[in-house]
């Protein structure tokens, strides 16, 4: 079941006149949790998550990234600045502490959030690492349909959209994210992603132009924990991501999911992804 936000999504002005989508849960607290979508998902495909944490008596909280839904474009956007626009966002709701967890291309900013000292820690699943650095290589084991987008973004952005076409990518699924994608529980996940489609993919500008050009920090400066959940199948975003970032994380801990791929490690191992999220926030 898909459950719905019960206000709708609000708007925050940020500092430099951009606008900021967010939604949360109904508890009222200086704690939280903040979730960072993955690539093509609006913040919506959080929603049963947020519902969960609410009936755990944890507030909960869900963006969207600069050029998705009714957050301002930032074409030129790092990792860091949805970090810095997080640290906004938590300024905005007079937040105290907070953990954030981040899904696939919502791992680097759910890092770069790391940085801020209200951070109690991260949860990653199948969270990207950095692009162009000597020790990772950023392709080995990846998907030829996903190696063939990265190539397209690096040469013009334009490309890969037209690559995309508007309906957004068709791609090959190892068997466990198929069966996964198949779920109901992955109704979420579907609606999130036509939600974002009914923008177009402009979206994709924003993400990719900082997937491939430098965070604008380096991961050593995260010394809050972090919890890196990565299945061993996964195609979207290798295994050899989440071991370069254990070993360069001065405080990360790889959490293996055998026999899953990218979208059956967040949805199989959805409650051990909730219960790490509550114990940083809670330690």
């Amino acid at each position: 079941m898909v459950y719905i936000f019960s206000v709708p999504n609000s708007l925050l002005t940020l500092n430099d006149g951009r606008t900021l989508e967010y939604n949360s849960n109904a508890i009222n607290a200086s704690s939280a949790v903040i979730f960072h979508q993955g690539t093509l998902t609006d913040l919506s495909g959080w929603e049963s998550w947020m519902k969960e944490l609410g009936e755990r008596n944890i507030r909960a909280v869900a963006f969207n990234r600069s050029g998705y839904g009714r957050s301002s474009a930032d074409h030129e956007r790092q990792v860091l600045n949805t970090g810095r626009d997080v640290s906004q966002l938590a300024d905005a709701l007079g937040l105290t502490r907070f953990v954030s967890i981040g899904l696939s291309g919502g791992g680097p900013p759910a890092l770069a959030t790391g940085l801020d000292q209200r951070c109690a820690g991260v949860v990653t699943v199948g969270g990207l690492g950095p692009y162009g650095v000597d020790s990772l290589d950023f392709y080995a084991g990846m998907k030829d349909d996903d190696v063939n987008e990265y190539h397209a973004a690096l040469r013009d952005i334009t490309e890969l959209l037209a690559l995309l076409g508007p309906d957004g990518p068709t791609t090959y699924w190892c068997p466990p994210d198929a069966e996964a994608l198949a779920s109901p529980e992955a109704d979420e996940l579907h609606q999130a992603t036509t939600t974002t489609l009914t923008w177009g993919l402009q979206c994709l500008i924003d993400d990719y132009s900082s997937y491939l050009s430098p965070w604008g920090f380096d991961v050593t400066e995260v010394r809050v924990p972090v919890v890196l959940f990565q299945g061993t199948l996964d195609g979207n975003v290798p295994p050899g991501h989440a071991s370069w970032l254990g070993e360069h994380l001065v405080n990360g801990r790889v959490q293996w999911c055998e026999g899953d791929g990218h979208i059956s490690t967040l949805l199989r191992h959805r409650t051990a992804i909730l219960n790490a999220g509550e114990q940083l926030l809670r330690s």
